[in-house]
């Protein structure tokens, strides 16, 4: 693959995380590889119709205790990114669906950064 190519693409990945940093300024804890994964897991649940348990969203995270994971879960529903609700037929289940806030968050962050792939390699995005 040609370098110059490559070297784009390393210039567009750095863009994409200096991006989720911005996206959560004020609030250093988030800017890790852990919420990206919980974050977005969530997310695509919502958006595919089918929420995460937290025991999905637990195993969504590759680092951490299952206290670790929990605490981080914990934390981000106290700080209104994430939301727990009851669910299933005897409501027994508790899923984990991200805050309106943090969609919105999130739906801005991908958008930017897929327009900025779309600007920069010329694709649609389109999958």
């Amino acid at each position: 693959m040609d370098e110059g190519v490559l070297a784009d693409w390393t210039e567009l990945l750095e863009d994409y995380a200096r991006d989720w940093d911005e996206t959560f300024s004020g609030q250093p804890h988030y800017f890790t590889q852990e919420y990206w994964y919980l974050f977005v897991a969530c997310l695509r649940g919502r958006w595919r119709g089918t929420p995460m348990s937290i025991s999905s969203a637990c195993q969504a995270m590759k680092t951490g205790s299952n206290r670790t994971r929990e605490e981080r879960i914990n934390r981000a529903v106290g700080d209104g990114f994430l939301v727990k609700s009851k669910t299933g037929d005897d409501k027994r289940t508790t899923v984990l669906l991200p805050s309106e806030k943090l969609e919105a968050l999130l739906r801005g962050h991908f958008e930017r950064t897929l327009a900025l792939v779309q600007q920069t390699f010329g694709t649609s995005g389109k999958a």
